[in-house]
């Protein structure tokens, strides 16, 4: 009489394996962990996955991967446009490569080549670079999204 009555308290399920069946024999309505694995794989694998992709999204961390990247982009697209354009009309007005400019300072007997070509060049390139990006801003009207927000 106490195995039937203990029969009605639990459930056995058979589990299919690679070494042979495993029978496993739990209280009827609860659940355990190690069951919990063995029986619903998906489940397991979307509680785990499920909070990495809470912090992913609670922290904005694709949108900051996005902007990365397209950041990337942009600033080779800047690099080109400032080599492509700017540069040649910066040969017709120095008369050759800027970033080949220098000049040499002597210390003692070791002379220093100091780069201020190069210099000048990169400066340039930053400033048509910020010059866009702020043309690009005010174009969009992406300056005006976290007050529309706020209204909302």
């Amino acid at each position: 009489m106490a195995d039937q009555q203990k029969a009605k308290q639990t459930e056995t399920r058979v589990v299919e394996t690679a070494g042979g069946d495993v029978r496993i024999t739990q209280p009827k309505g609860k659940r355990h962990n190690g069951v919990h694995i063995l029986l619903e794989p998906d489940e397991l694998v979307r509680e785990q996955v499920g909070g990495f992709t809470n912090f992913l999204r609670e922290y904005g961390v694709v949108a900051l991967a996005v902007g990365f990247i397209i950041g990337q982009q942009a600033n080779t697209v800047m690099k080109q446009l400032v080599n492509s354009f700017v540069q040649p009309w910066l040969q017709v007005v120095f008369g050759e490569n800027l970033n080949s400019r220098h000049f040499t300072v002597h210390h003692g007997n070791a002379p220093i080549e100091v780069q201020w070509g190069a210099f000048v060049y990169t400066f340039i390139e930053f400033f048509f670079v910020a010059v866009i990006i702020y043309a690009v801003v005010k174009f969009f009207q992406l300056d005006k999204l976290k007050k529309q927000k706020g209204k909302k």
